[in-house]
């Protein structure tokens, strides 16, 4: 496995990473694996679209929300808007 050295770290960021480490009764090396794995796994869900169940299931609770409703078409207020 890969091993990773931080230089010039700002001693009041390792200190609070310690106490996080210390609340979540992990290491400091512990908790920025587990840190480091939750903002990679953030990153890949948001590049690639997420859970697209997830996805379809905010679509529907949209279609219901708004169901039987009218909008008007926002062209002409663009446009309106554009010519300003």
């Amino acid at each position: 496995m890969a091993q990773i050295l931080l230089e010039n770290l700002d001693p009041l960021i390792l200190e609070k990473l310690e106490h996080l480490g210390k609340q979540h009764g992990r290491s400091l090396q512990e908790e920025l694996k587990h840190i480091l794995q939750q903002a990679a796994e953030t990153a890949t869900q948001y590049h690639t679209g997420g859970d697209m169940e997830q996805a379809r299931e905010a679509v529907a609770r949209a279609q219901v929300r708004y169901a039987g409703r009218f909008f008007s078409d926002s062209t002409e207020l663009i446009r309106e808007d554009r010519e300003q």
